[in-house]
């Protein structure tokens, strides 16, 4: 068995490729890798409004609003899916600056 410090100090390397591929320690281990979207669903439960972050495998589509409620009616009985929001990619530009013409003074601010 292996003390704490012998522990704290073993490193291990974890490579891979898109087509999922591990390579843990030099070892090449074929796993298949899926990914998972997150999507944000408003939901009415108790007479509150929630909104949930939920996951689904890449390769399935967004539910329709019936769809999560029935697949929610089991923890949370008595929901209504109000509005379902696929989750955007980060965008690639950062805005460093915004200003608004105002005609009145005929400046920016």
């Amino acid at each position: 068995m292996k003390s704490f410090k012998q522990f704290l100090s073993e490193s291990v390397t974890i490579n891979g490729d898109f087509n999922g591929t591990l390579n843990v320690s030099g070892d090449s281990v074929n796993r298949d890798v899926q990914e998972q979207e997150e999507y944000f669903a408003d939901v009415v439960w108790m007479g509150s409004i929630y909104r949930m972050k939920l996951e689904k495998m890449e390769s399935l589509r967004l539910p329709t609003t019936q769809e999560l409620g029935e697949q929610l009616q089991d923890e949370y009985p008595g929901v209504i899916v109000q509005r379902i929001y696929p989750v955007e990619q980060k965008p690639t530009v950062k805005i460093a600056d915004i200003k608004r013409y105002h005609p009145g003074k005929l400046e920016w601010q």
